[in-house]
């Protein structure tokens, strides 16, 4: 089954959140099957860690949807980035060991340190954890770094779109630096998140957790180790503003050819299609009914993934236009 849902969220027990955790998740349901509260570890006072989780684990109670408790840690190498993992496996434990022994703003700097911290999650936490780099091009980060650091089977996600329709270069445009680490044999996914603050309604610049930005997973059912799992394994796709869904991806190979298979409902106006191999594009499209449906001729490449943007549309809150997207994560080979 596909589900939809959002990890990057803020609530008032991080410094610059509005709301608690509970008024966050009442307004997400009704975009979202599960979620993620992540505070900002940065200091006690600015991330109040356990207010955070205690707040979590009332909601958990009250709503019938996984939220996972997370943060957004301060990455040795400059960036933001979030571990993930299971509420049965030492979740508040992992939170507070990264700040105390990782965090950069302590003087933890550096490839090496970045390294350390990975094989530190990966030797405590097993196959039951994995980190996302999030906002897009903030900052970049070199991709002999990313080279480095894709080594670890803990590194798994990239962030693409966020708040204020940020898009990553380094994953959205072709040939970039995720090309790179996937023509280089990295098993590495992107996703959306809505880095929610505050509200437009509320005075804030920010859509509710999966108002905007969808992750959209298939699952077996909805629980933790499901949702965990679809991501680390990258079985799901990203789209803003549900430009698509129900999709189809599958490679065949047979006489000596490959022959792709591409399918997904509509939700807006489409302009364009792309399937990428090898850094570039192998693949277009620009004509569209209500149901998206191909079979076609594909060179062969490690991997093949797939980018659709819409037409423009106007903005729900604010003024302008914004242009909707959707990301298909790699088929490998």
């Amino acid at each position: 089954m596909w589900i939809k849902g959002d990890l990057h969220v803020h609530s008032h027990c991080c410094g610059d959140g509005t709301i608690s955790v509970e008024e966050t998740v009442e307004r997400a349901r009704e975009f979202c099957d599960f979620m993620a509260i992540s505070g900002h570890c940065r200091t006690p006072e600015f991330w109040r860690t356990e207010n955070q989780y205690a707040e979590v684990v009332a909601a958990r109670k009250k709503f019938d949807i996984p939220i996972f408790c997370t943060a957004e840690v301060e990455f040795p190498i400059p960036r933001h980035v979030m571990f993930v993992t299971t509420p049965d496996d030492r979740e508040l434990e992992l939170q507070r060991v990264l700040v105390e022994k990782f965090d950069r703003y302590t003087g933890v700097e550096g490839l090496d340190a970045a390294l350390a911290e990975l094989r530190y999650v990966e030797e405590n936490w097993k196959d039951n954890c994995f980190m996302i780099f999030n906002h897009p091009s903030s900052p970049d980060v070199a991709l002999e770094n990313l080279l480095k650091l894709a080594e670890s089977p803990v590194f798994r996600v990239l962030a693409c779109v966020d708040r204020g329709e940020r898009r990553a270069p380094q994953t959205w445009d072709i040939g970039a630096e995720w090309d790179e680490l996937l023509c280089r044999g990295f098993r590495i996914s992107t996703r959306c998140g809505s880095d929610f603050h505050k509200h437009f309604t509320d005075g804030g610049h920010d859509y509710y957790p999966g108002e905007f930005v969808q992750d959209c997973l298939n699952v077996e059912s909805v629980d933790y180790a499901s949702i965990l799992k679809a991501y680390r394994n990258g079985n799901f796709y990203t789209t803003c503003g549900n430009l698509i869904s129900n999709p189809e991806f599958s490679v065949t190979c047979g006489d000596g050819a490959r022959r792709m298979h591409l399918a997904f409902d509509l939700n807006g106006e489409m302009e364009k299609v792309e399937v990428v191999s090898e850094g570039k594009v192998v693949a277009e499209f620009t004509e569209f009914a209500d149901r998206f449906d191909q079979t076609f001729a594909v060179p062969e490449g490690k991997y093949y993934r797939v980018r659709g943007t819409g037409k423009m549309q106007k903005r729900k809150y604010s003024e302008g236009e914004f242009e909707p997207v959707f990301l298909l994560n790699p088929l490998y080979f």
